[in-house]
């Protein structure tokens, strides 16, 4: 493994922002990108339409109402409605008669209910649905539309304000694409007395139209007409997931997978990734250990996970990884993968069934069965590392399962390769004979091979074969940012950190265990004793580093490299962030002293939440300040957990140098087998001395100072990539004259309207009757955590079997 090199045709991190959880931050995420850039070939690219409206466009009662909405300078929803309504019934009688009528309602006051991840979205002013779930509602007044039955947004502005529209649809699409597996694309549209934006929405990113103005409403009718009759060169749903019967529809739904002959009935939905990415999508087989993944990957990535769990499953269930039953392409209805292309982005839809459902990192019980999970973490890592030549890359706290259930099926076989699977922490400590791991390790999105010549992944293989590769080491960076190593994270050597120590080593009788244990082992590692002049193997020479360096600045970037001692560093971080906020079971609430400064964990936390995955120029991380913490590890930590501070300060002092800088470096390997020894010495000494900690798996500590704000916080579950922040305050909303009551204590922006009611006509069109039965959409096919919340008082997330989408 000496020359452990890659060449992945992949671009560099890209700076990371939080996750959005509320519609002011989706927008902003579409405001800072090219996505809301008019394309002025939007509608011949993206939408449907027949020969000709003309029939339509000559409708009077369709003309009055386009022109007594163009000439009211301020929101007027129920005009709206009834224009898009007409809009609706006409194309319906007219192309559309055996589907199910489509129904524009104003929802202006209202949030739509259970978006997967729990986050209130804000309340698009219009909302398009069936007419089923409309007349539901209409029995019903207390009902709310759910998330999962929009169609399509509609953002109403005044002429005013028309330009914000398209963000603001953009945030509503990125939401309902979320909460619709089934649907692959989405449509919305931004309308104003000036004219209308029309948008569609993937997880290849979106795309905007051009403003149309109302003397040309052909536009208009197109995009009702083709959520009517989508297009047939791009997929539309994924016909394998259908929404389940149940009593209630307006309730939370579960999902209908097929998957060939086979379906899996009832699956909930656990987390959904961030939209216009990967869009991880994981769902819960009813109560069985059977997870599914969906998610869409980059047509030109390097790597695909279910290939790389394929080579750690070469010989049976990998040992600490969660079991994979197979991968696979989603197919649409003409027998292609379900693919979706926004300029140069392509994804494809990929299945990956999963035998394994694990709970969350914060469900462990006690420090020493946490300290027991890492342990066991660091030798699944370093074992398939040695063994099947694959690093993980984004090791976080959403990664890593904890009490796991595994779905055996009558055939299938256990790990056969007894001689090389890793030996775990209750196997030395415990002395269990192949004994079980404490927690898994999942999500390969981000893992690669670390050799290349090694590499056996088909995907790698046939770009190496095909592609001019560069001629360099691994350098695609990736990670989650509160828990990536820091080199990584700014992509470059730390040529700062020269605080070097020995490899440390175990006494007594836990020597002697551990010797036992890994007797067989081929790395080496096991058995390492620095001398008076090595540290782990290698020397410092400061001159030589002084002057390779200063004569050429730029080796600090070029030698950069992705080691397997960056993964055994995010571990680090994660034992950092757990331990930081764990709550000693039947602890009272802490005491939040009226100066922050004075509760040290606020002190501390600082250097995390601030922490975000820079471009290669930034060459801070705010999260180094804590590794030279020493006794404040005491501070930091709940007062009764304060005995686990120089569990991290020995871990700090092993993951803080620059190990690059040593010649020779180190093997790949020896930051895991530091790590593996601290830890074992510590639980050694935590059972001998009866100082194990229960907690409380419900709780977790205040990170900062109280909001003591009156504006409630947008999103109620933790961040899927461990960078959630609480939200601010959102502008309220402006009213139309006609506003029901708010349902929300925090509405989106009120502007009082001021006008005369302008005279409607009311003739129009009766509402087809609709046959009540089995929902379904009125689409033609194509022919388509639990980490750690930042804000105070929120208990852990659900149980999650999979990250979100990490990195592009």
């Amino acid at each position: 493994m000496a020359d452990h090199k890659l060449y992945p045709q992949t671009t560099p991190v890209k700076k990371t922002k939080p996750p959005p959880y509320n519609r002011r931050q989706m927008s902003d995420i579409a405001t800072r990108t090219d996505y809301l850039t008019p394309q002025n070939t939007f509608r011949a690219d993206r939408l449907n339409s027949p020969e000709s409206f003309s029939t339509i466009l000559n409708n009077e009662t369709l003309k009055a109402l386009v022109k007594l909405f163009s000439d009211t300078p301020t929101t007027k929803y129920d005009l709206l409605v009834k224009l898009l309504n007409l809009a609706s019934s006409l194309i319906h009688a007219e192309w559309a008669q055996n589907k199910d009528l489509i129904v524009f309602r104003d929802n202006h006051s209202y949030s739509p209910t259970n978006h997967p991840n729990d986050s209130r979205a804000g309340e698009p002013d219009i909302v398009t649905i069936l007419d089923l779930i409309n007349k539901l509602i209409e029995k019903d007044k207390t009902k709310r539309i759910p998330w999962h039955l929009v169609i399509s947004p509609v953002e109403e502005k005044r002429e005013a304000d028309s330009q914000d529209g398209p963000a603001q649809s953009a945030a509503y699409l990125a939401f309902a694409n979320q909460s619709r597996p089934d649907m692959v694309g989405m449509y919305g549209i931004s309308i104003s007395p000036k004219g209308y934006v029309i948008q569609y929405s993937c997880p290849a990113g979106l795309e905007t139209s051009e403003e149309f103005k109302w003397n040309d409403i052909t536009p208009l009718l197109s995009y009702i007409y083709t959520l009517y009759i989508p297009r047939r060169d791009f997929p539309s749903r994924d016909l394998s997931i259908s929404l389940a019967d149940s009593a209630d529809p307006l309730g939370t739904p579960t999902w209908n997978i097929r998957d060939g002959d086979k379906v899996y009935e009832n699956c909930a939905v656990k987390v959904v990734g961030d939209p216009w990415r990967r869009m991880t999508w994981v769902a819960r087989v009813g109560t069985s250990p059977i997870t599914i993944k969906d998610s869409y990957r980059d047509a030109h990535a390097s790597f695909r996970e279910g290939e790389l769990y394929d080579i750690l499953q070469r010989e049976g269930p990998a040992p600490g990884f969660l079991r994979v039953k197979k991968e696979y392409d989603v197919l649409c209805e003409r027998g292609r993968p379900i693919t979706v292309t926004v300029r140069r982005t392509t994804r494809i839809k990929t299945r990956l069934i999963m035998h394994t459902w694990g709970e969350s990192l914060r469900k462990c019980p006690s420090l020493i069965d946490f300290a027991k999970c890492m342990y066991d973490i660091l030798e699944a890592h370093r074992w398939a590392v040695l063994e099947r030549n694959i690093l993980h890359r984004d090791i976080s706290h959403g990664n890593i399962f904890v009490q796991a259930e595994d779905f055996k099926e009558e055939d299938e076989k256990e790990f056969a390769g007894k001689e090389l699977r890793p030996i775990f922490v209750n196997e030395i400590l415990e002395n269990m004979k192949d004994a079980d791991p404490m927690a898994r390790l999942g999500d390969m999105d981000n893992a690669a091979e670390l050799d290349r010549d090694k590499a056996v992944s088909p995907s790698f293989v046939a770009r190496r074969n095909t592609l001019r590769m560069n001629d360099e080491p691994l350098r695609f960076r990736t990670g989650t940012p509160k828990f990536i190593a820091r080199s990584p994270a700014v992509g470059r050597l730390l040529v700062t950190n020269l605080a070097f120590r020995r490899m440390p080593q175990l006494g007594g009788e836990l020597a002697e265990k551990y010797r036992k244990a890994y007797s067989n082992d081929p790395s080496g590692l096991r058995k390492l004793v620095d001398d008076r002049s090595t540290k782990h193997g290698g020397v410092y020479d400061a001159d030589q580093v002084e002057e390779k360096y200063e004569a050429n600045p730029e080796l600090i970037a070029t030698e950069f490299e992705h080691h397997p001692r960056h993964d055994a560093e995010s571990v680090f971080w994660c034992m950092v962030v757990f331990l930081l906020v764990a709550v000693p079971l039947g602890s009272p609430d802490e005491v939040i002293p009226n100066d922050p400064d004075d509760f040290p964990l606020f002190c501390a936390w600082r250097h995390i939440a601030n922490h975000q995955v820079g471009p290669s120029q930034d060459i801070c991380d705010s999260r180094a300040g804590l590794l030279a913490g020493g006794k404040l590890w005491n501070e930091w930590l709940h007062p009764d957990l304060a005995h686990a501070g120089p569990l991290l300060a020995s871990l700090a002092s092993q993951v803080s140098p620059e190990w690059a800088l040593l010649d020779p470096p180190p093997r790949a390997l020896h930051l895991h087998e530091a790590m593996q020894r601290i830890i074992l010495i510590h639980i050694d000494s935590w059972k001998t001395g009866n100082l194990d900690v229960k907690f409380d798996t419900g709780r977790v500590r205040p990170t900062h100072p109280p909001d003591t704000r009156t504006v409630p916080q947008i999103c109620v579950t933790p961040s899927i990539d461990g960078q959630h922040i609480a939200a601010g305050a959102l502008k309220t909303k402006r009213q139309s004259e006609h506003l029901g009551p708010n349902e929300e204590s925090q509405a989106k922006r009120r502007r009082m309207a001021k006008q005369q009611d302008p005279v409607v006509p009311q003739s129009l069109p009766t509402t087809p009757r609709l046959a009540m039965g089995r929902l379904e959409l009125p689409f033609d096919t194509d022919t388509v955590y639990d980490n750690l919340t930042s804000t105070p008082g929120l208990a852990s997330a659900r149980s999650l079997p999979f990250d979100h989408d990490s990195s592009t």
